[in-house]
């Protein structure tokens, strides 16, 4: 009777530890990728510029500096929708804006922004 218990216990244990694996496996990327690649007039990609996402409420911001081939990645928190300025001191007066979707969990966008 004591054998039959342990066995029972220890299958239970199993098949529990498989259950929970199983249902954390199964859940869905909630974090968003977003992609700016950041040119000037010529379409020359632009090392080096700041790119910052804001939300339309100015609530959620994001800071990224581009690297060699002009690309900044950012993995964002909540799905929404994000203004893009990008600017680099070598470019006076000029900046470059866009729109970056991710408006929903697990999205990716990626997204040409031209300094002018």
């Amino acid at each position: 009777m004591k054998n039959f218990i342990n066995k029972t216990t220890t299958i239970s244990f199993i098949a529990l530890l498989i259950i929970g694996l199983t249902a954390s496996s199964c859940r869905k990327k909630e974090t968003c990728e977003g992609k700016v690649t950041v040119i000037d007039t010529a379409g020359t990609m632009v090392s080096g510029a700041t790119v910052k996402l804001y939300a339309p409420n100015g609530q959620v911001t994001y800071d990224g500096i581009t690297d060699g081939s002009g690309l900044v990645t950012f993995e964002i928190k909540l799905p929404a929708i994000f203004n893009i300025s990008a600017t680099k001191a070598t470019y006076p007066g000029m900046a470059g804006t866009g729109i970056l979707r991710v408006d929903e969990p697990g999205k990716k966008d990626v997204v040409t922004v031209k300094i002018q």
